[in-house]
């Protein structure tokens, strides 16, 4: 997979989400004139590239190759000049007729211990200081352990019905993960915290990988992905590992929407979770979202008392951005409860009670004694290192419309 071996140049464009759920990002307006202009071989990947590739190409006047799923193997094949009819997970534009190749099978744990470390990279050819996240100290760096969402069935996400999709989670042996940590750890000492990227870091990988951590006696700091249900011993191993941070997705307090979801969790199964994690003395970053299907005020309202009453250390209220290709669009579509941005407005909840919502959440959950507390003891993290995007949200929360 080394690019070394690429017999030609190829632009690999990545085909990012719109901001709603039936308006196209300008990617391909922005991408024709450029490869117009550079003459180059140009294919665009990611899950909008997935989605639904023909209409897509459709749309396109000069990009004329897309790939669905995993790109590595198909971007390497088509840089060495294979025939696009025979690559597989390809769909191409030729004569004004649109093909779509066979998907080749998703790449195995071996496989992905071949791909050169990310770290490597970001050392020799990004300017890490650029890069600022306010969950993590700063500089950070991102990287991915495996592929995929070990649970893979809520109707909402976009990765898991449009990239590598379903109940799949192929990882990298730890062995090679732990070889890459302390890469980072050995030749860029300034990186102050890795945040592992995988969709959701199961309890199984997290438990073996912080063990193995543990046994090579790297400090350098880590986050992740976690689904709100990981044990307490598991939790603490973490915390010994150097962990310091879980991003986890709660989505509402209505055990009816979570079943609604597909989420396979109850609110009492999270906050067990939230209360155990905070006693093993580790952060964790709330998401919290409005706009589900069917979801009602009162829901909303629920869940934004039970995000002040678990007391993330940090949280956010999105609004639900039903995104195409997913089970969650296709309800709200068939059902008529999509605005004409492709947001959700239902007749019991509103889009703009959703958005009022999502404000009043933000409000009450960081203007609070809890979140001043946090600030007191550790104003620095909690205020300093956040004032550019306190200063952004400060609006937002009081009298800028909301955007998604």
């Amino acid at each position: 997979m080394s690019a070394s071996t690429c017999a030609m140049p190829v632009a690999i464009l990545s085909l990012c989400r719109p901001r709603s759920g039936t308006r196209f990002c300008n990617d391909i307006e922005f991408a024709d004139p450029l490869v117009e202009e550079l003459r180059c071989e140009a294919v665009m990947v990611g899950p909008y590239a997935s989605i639904n590739p023909e209409s897509t190409l459709n749309r396109a006047k000069v990009i004329n190759k897309m790939i669905v799923g995993e790109f590595e193997y198909p971007v390497s094949e088509l840089a060495k000049g294979k025939p696009p009819a025979q690559i597989r997970n390809l769909v191409f534009k030729e004569n004004g007729t649109i093909n779509r190749n066979p998907l080749r099978p998703n790449l195995t744990g071996d496989e992905l211990d071949c791909v050169p470390f990310v770290s490597r990279f970001f050392k020799d050819h990004v300017d890490i200081y650029r890069y600022k996240t306010p969950s993590e100290p700063y500089p950070f760096m991102d990287i991915m352990t495996g592929r995929g969402c070990n649970w893979g069935l809520c109707t909402y996400c976009l990765w898991v019905h449009t990239y590598v999709v379903g109940s799949t989670y192929n990882v990298r042996s730890i062995p090679n993960v732990i070889e890459e940590f302390r890469f980072i750890e050995q030749q860029m000492p300034y990186i102050r915290s890795v945040m592992i990227q995988d969709d959701t870091f199961t309890e199984d990988r997290a438990y073996g990988f912080s063990e193995a951590k543990i046994k090579a006696g790297l400090k350098l700091p880590w986050s992740c992905y976690a689904r709100g249900n990981i044990k307490y011993e598991v939790l603490k191993s973490m915390k010994r590992a150097g962990c310091r941070n879980l991003h986890v997705g709660y989505e509402s307090a209505s055990n009816e929407v979570l079943k609604r979801i597909k989420k396979g969790l109850t609110a009492e199964i999270m906050t067990k979770f939230t209360e155990d994690a905070l006693r093993a003395g580790l952060h964790i970053h709330g998401d919290f979202a409005f706009g589900f299907p069917q979801e009602t005020m009162k829901d909303a309202q629920e869940t934004i008392t039970w995000a002040c009453k678990i007391k993330p250390h940090t949280a956010q209220f999105q609004i639900m951005i039903p995104f195409p290709g997913t089970p969650f669009f296709e309800e709200m579509k068939k059902n008529g409860w999509l605005n004409a941005d492709g947001q959700p407005d239902m007749p019991q909840f509103t889009n703009a009670q959703i958005r009022a919502t999502a404000k009043k959440a933000y409000r009450r959950f960081y203007l609070s004694w809890h979140y001043l507390s946090l600030c007191l003891r550790d104003p620095y993290v909690y205020f300093w290192s956040r004032l550019k995007t306190i200063s952004r949200a400060i609006p937002a929360m009081f009298w800028r419309r909301w955007e998604i």
